[in-house]
């Protein structure tokens, strides 16, 4: 039973959702990568680059949801959260690449 109007969002879920996938996404190009010795050629790059840009979609999503009133802010924080540090990992890995 709930007393308040608060609600979750459906767009704080989906960005949560999204984090999730790209952490397992992400798990998954360094066990792939892992098994070829980090030779794994463009293609684990490129799906990489996917990732950095799916993150960040999810990233705007739950920076929308956090700006909706009265809601349960649980999924908008932790699509930020992950979002937020897989966006930085990506990014710190494909700087260190080009050096």
């Amino acid at each position: 039973m709930q007393f308040s109007g608060r609600r979750h969002t459906h767009i704080g879920i989906l960005s949560a959702v999204i984090g999730i996938l790209v952490v397992i996404g992400f798990i998954a190009l360094c066990l792939v990568s892992g098994f070829y010795g980090g030779e794994a050629g463009i293609i684990i790059g490129i799906v990489g680059i996917l990732l950095f840009l799916i993150a960040l979609i999810g990233f705007v999503l739950s920076c929308k949801a956090v700006r909706q009133f009265d809601i349960y802010y649980r999924f908008p924080v932790i699509g930020i959260t992950l979002n937020g540090v897989m966006m930085i990992i990506l990014m710190i890995i494909y700087i260190l690449g080009f050096l």
